[in-house]
Formats: structure tokens, C-alpha cells, sequence
């Protein structure tokens, strides 16, 4: 599998405990399973526990046609509480969890195999711990990638100084609307008001763009799409949202936009496109419950758009 993986995700692999239903998650893994079973199958390097929840996770990322033979191996895996609240989840993540472990030389070792240059895709909550840290630092030293980062901020997660540090060198970078508030805020820069228009150019997005030397910015605005800006401060594209029929919740919206773009970005497609097939199935994942859809058979519509070959996974609902 690593031989031909295009690309490494790196960082956790959870369960979202909604009450006493369990659901498989975590940013990373999300993105991993949705690039598998689009027929872009990724090297996972997370680590997990040999408990329910870590068979949970197995067992999907089979479902997904996700290996997960890069993973790292302890006694209990990640547990997130997901606490429905007005206005969308509040996540409480405990401290000391599997995540916060990932070893450098192993994830450097199960690495070592994939295509170069390839992409990198990370989030930041497992940069939390300078064990995880220090993997990450690793993986990008040992061979240049390609760095696609899903900000993905949680208050349980790592300073705003880390993330800064850690970023350094990204290339393409995908926040929230609430998130690009956040990331100028930290870096002293002015805001962006409300939703721009194609060809708009704001200063201050040339300044975040430089401070890491990304780039691109990618920002989703919720009901109102997403924009993709240049590292000149100039929104290159725009991308209208997708009606929901059934609205279910929107966990993992932002997992399944960060997949697509990630997926047009290795298949080389006008960034124009990939914007709005990113768009489009964020507004779909809106349409199940939890982050993964229960029927991997959605799939082939979106395999048969990107031009990639029949799904192999399983289009069988999880068991119980």
C-alpha cells in the first residue's frame, strides 16, 4: 500500500462518542477513508488501541478500502465527546490520548515507501504534544511533500504559537470563516469582512499567505461556499454551496471539503473545479449522520467524475 500511496495523512484517528453511540472520526482519518474509497488510497500514519473503538476504526477503514498498516499500536485509542449544542458541536477531548504518541521513527519508516514528492495532509490538534510534534517535524524533514493543512482548531488543542511554528512551509492552507478571523487575529493583521468576490484583493491575506509561504488560502463560508485565494492576496475563485434535502448534521463538512480539494489537487484539476467538487460534497456530508457516510456506494458517482477507476470497497452499511 505505501508503495502506491500518492499521499500521507498524518495525525488522530478517533471515536465521537455522541452519548453512548460511538461513531469513527477524527479529522485525518475522515479525510483518509473519503480519499480511499474515491480510489486515491493514502498512507495513514495515526495510532491507535487494541479496545472496541480501535476495531471500530479497523473495521471502517476496511469498509473504506483504508489500510491502516502505518498505525501505531497502544492500549486504549482517542475517545472524543460530541455535545450537540445551538448553532452546531462543542468536542471535548481529554488530554493524553493515543494521538499525542505518534512515534518519529516508525512514521518516518512507514513513510519512506510512498511517492515523492506527493502531498502531506495534516490537521492540528495532534501537534498538541512534542511527541506528535516531533513526528510530524520528522516526516517533513526526511523528504519534501507538499503540506495541505486543515487548521481544524480545537480549544483542546495546541497553542496558537505551535500552530504558527508548525505551519511554516505549508502549501496550501484550509480554514473556516470563524478560523481566518482567528488566524489574522494572531497574526495582528486586519479582518476580511463577510464574503468576497471574485478578483477581490485583501492586503492582509497576501501577509498570512507570506507568513507561511502557502500558496493558496482556502476558506468556507458555511451556507455561502467557499473562496480560494492566491499568496498575492487575490481571491482566485469562488465556489457557491450545494442545497441539502435532508439535512442531518454537519460534522465532518470540513473533512469531506478538505478530501475533494485534496483529491483534485493530486489529480492535477483546475483549482476552480476542485473548489467546487469540494463544496459540493461538504453540502452531501451534511446529508448523514457522523462524518462517514453508511454507504460507500455515493462514491462512485464522484470516482466516475474525477475519472478514476470502479470502487472495490464494500458498499455494505456497518454492522448494527
Amino acid at each position: 500500500m505505501s508503495e502506491q500511496a500518492a499521499a500521507v495523512v498524518f495525525g488522530e484517528a478517533l471515536v465521537d462518542a455522541f452519548g453512548s453511540v460511538l461513531l469513527p472520526g477524527g479529522a485525518p482519518f475522515n479525510v483518509a477513508c473519503h480519499l480511499a474509497a474515491l480510489g486515491l488510497p493514502p498512507l495513514m500514519i495515526t495510532r491507535l488501541g487494541h479496545d472496541e473503538a480501535g476495531r471500530l476504526l479497523r473495521d471502517t477503514a476496511a469498509r473504506f478500502g483504508l489500510s491502516l498498516q502505518a498505525a501505531q499500536l497502544e492500549q486504549r485509542s482517542a475517545r472524543v465527546d460530541v455535545c450537540e449544542r445551538e448553532g452546531g458541536h462543542v468536542f471535548e477531548i481529554p488530554a493524553g490520548q493515543a494521538f499525542d504518541r505518534i512515534e518519529a521513527a516508525a512514521a518516518v519508516q512507514a513513510a519512506a515507501g510512498t511517492t515523492a514528492p506527493g502531498w502531506l495532509y495534516f490537521g492540528t490538534l495532534a501537534l498538541r504534544e512534542p511527541a506528535s510534534r516531533q513526528a510530524l517535524t520528522a516526516l517533513r524533514a526526511d523528504r519534501p511533500r507538499r503540506a495541505f493543512v486543515d487548521l481544524n482548531w480545537r480549544q483542546a488543542g495546541p497553542s496558537a504559537q505551535v500552530i504558527l511554528d508548525m505551519l511554516q512551509g505549508i502549501e496550501v492552507l484550509k480554514l473556516s470563516d470563524a478560523e481566518l478571523d482567528l488566524m489574522l487575529g494572531w497574526l495582528q493583521l486586519p479582518p476580511i469582512p463577510g464574503v468576497p468576490a471574485e478578483g477581490e484583493q485583501h492586503a492582509a491575506m497576501a501577509r498570512l499567505c507570506a507568513r507561511f509561504d502557502a500558496r493558496h488560502v482556502l476558506v468556507s463560508h458555511g451556507a455561502d461556499g467557499a473562496a480560494a485565494w492566491d499568496a498575492t492576496g487575490c481571491c482566485v475563485a469562488r465556489a457557491p454551496t450545494s442545497p441539502v434535502p435532508h439535512l442531518r448534521d454537519t460534522v465532518g463538512a470540513g473533512d469531506a471539503f478538505s478530501a475533494l480539494m485534496l483529491a483534485g489537487l493530486l489529480l492535477q484539476r483546475p483549482l476552480a473545479a476542485a473548489l467546487a467538487d469540494a463544496v459540493a460534497f461538504a453540502s452531501l456530508s451534511c446529508g448523514w449522520r457522523g462524518a462517514l457516510p453508511a454507504d460507500t456506494a455515493l462514491y462512485q458517482p464522484w470516482r466516475t467524475r474525477l475519472g478514476l477507476a470502479a470502487a472495490a470497497v464494500t458498499t455494505a452499511p456497518p454492522p448494527g
